[in-house]
């Protein structure tokens, strides 16, 4: 009995640290200016287009590479397969490359959004309004 209590009130003390040591603080977002949300947006674009033609370069350079290796083999039936897992390899990389331009594509067009200082979102209480005239020749 003695030790039943004793494990209960170390599980109920246990539990009361536990709460406080995986608890989470909570911050609010501060809203950011159309021009700091612009700057984000362009930087992320060029983050991911320069990553986009690092991953496309190198794969490429990986299949060149592979093929040159099949190809300066004495064409035996145990050497023609050596340089093909780098060219699979490339293919992926460049594969993978795609989705980065896609990306840098998403994010060129909030940058754009942003400069205009168009508001993107379901409770945004900005109102616009105004009057365009074009001329056209």
């Amino acid at each position: 009995m003695k030790t039943t209590k004793t494990i209960l009130i170390i599980l109920i003390f246990y539990l009361g640290f536990l709460n406080n040591a995986l608890g989470q603080v909570l911050t609010e977002e501060k809203n950011k200016s159309p021009q700091e949300l612009y700057d984000f947006h362009i930087s992320k674009k060029k983050a991911n287009k320069t990553a986009a033609w690092i991953t496309l370069g190198g794969g490429v350079a990986m299949i060149v590479g592979g093929l040159a290796i099949n190809l300066s083999g004495d064409w035996t039936a145990d050497t023609t397969n050596e340089g093909l897992w780098l060219s699979y390899l490339g293919g992926a990389t460049t594969l993978v490359s795609i989705p980065l331009f896609i990306s840098g594509g998403k994010h060129k067009k909030r940058a754009k959004i942003q400069l205009q200082n168009g508001a993107v979102g379901f409770d945004n209480k900005i109102n616009y309004s105004g009057i365009s005239i074009a001329f056209l020749f």
